[in-house]
């Protein structure tokens, strides 16, 4: 016997219509971010706050289906004075050179007066080398201005409550988290402290914002300030 209609329309269409897989079923995910950075130094009236940017990466997973846990790494990009810094040395660097190669090059024009600019010919192709080789600074210091940028790096530990087992969800989450600061390239302090977020996740979008406070019993900052670092950010997920 031939199957009806309505039973052949039932089969072609139950893969659409079957819901979807719940998180808790799930294995851990990672997936990145990108949002905004907030970095703050609070020492009794004094505070230091800067705003940036947060690159992110997040595994994220349940162990029941409101209750789970995520490790996320971020990297605070707020010190925009001492990126700019970094920037001038480069700047700076490449000026300094292109100065040096016209100071061969009318040193070389000299050498027509008195007949030597074939050998000041061969020394300005000595000097002209090491000269290109300082503009290699100029790359250097705007790729170390990233680095220069950086306020914190920063990796926190925390169980997730959830509101929703399905794959629309908010959750809130609480744990601890550790930052590295580095104030100088030989210079580095840390900070530790609780960690308390929020999210949600709607379709293909989720959203997130932690926060990091670490009272000064608890960082190496200088002037036994208070640091508080925070995120927002934003991801796609499949």
């Amino acid at each position: 016997m031939r199957p009806t209609r309505p039973l052949l329309l039932a089969a072609l269409l139950a893969p659409l219509l079957a819901p979807a897989p719940a998180s808790a079923e799930e294995g851990p995910r990672l997936v990145p971010g990108l949002g905004a950075a907030w970095f703050a130094l609070s020492s009794g009236p004094a505070r230091d706050d800067a705003m940036g940017v947060a690159l992110e990466l997040r595994l994220a997973g349940r162990a029941a289906p409101r209750a789970g846990w995520a490790l996320t790494f971020t990297w605070g990009l707020t010190d925009w004075d001492r990126a700019g810094e970094w920037i001038d040395a480069g700047n700076r660097a490449g000026s300094w050179t292109t100065d040096r190669f016209a100071d061969v090059e009318a040193w070389v024009r000299r050498g027509e007066d008195d007949g030597t600019v074939g050998l000041r010919l061969l020394g300005a192709m000595v000097a002209d080398l090491f000269l290109a080789g300082t503009y290699a600074a100029v790359p250097f210091c705007w790729v170390g201005s990233v680095g220069g940028a950086t306020s914190h790096l920063q990796i926190d530990a925390v169980g997730t409550f959830h509101a929703s087992p399905g794959p629309h969800d908010a959750w809130v989450e609480l744990g601890a988290g550790a930052a590295a600061l580095p104030s100088l390239l030989s210079d580095w302090r840390t900070a530790v402290g609780p960690v308390a977020g929020i999210g949600a996740q709607v379709g293909p979008l989720r959203l997130g914002a932690r926060v990091l406070w670490s009272p000064p019993a608890l960082n190496t900052a200088s002037h036994g300030a208070t640091v508080l670092t925070g995120a927002f950010t934003a991801t796609l997920v499949r």
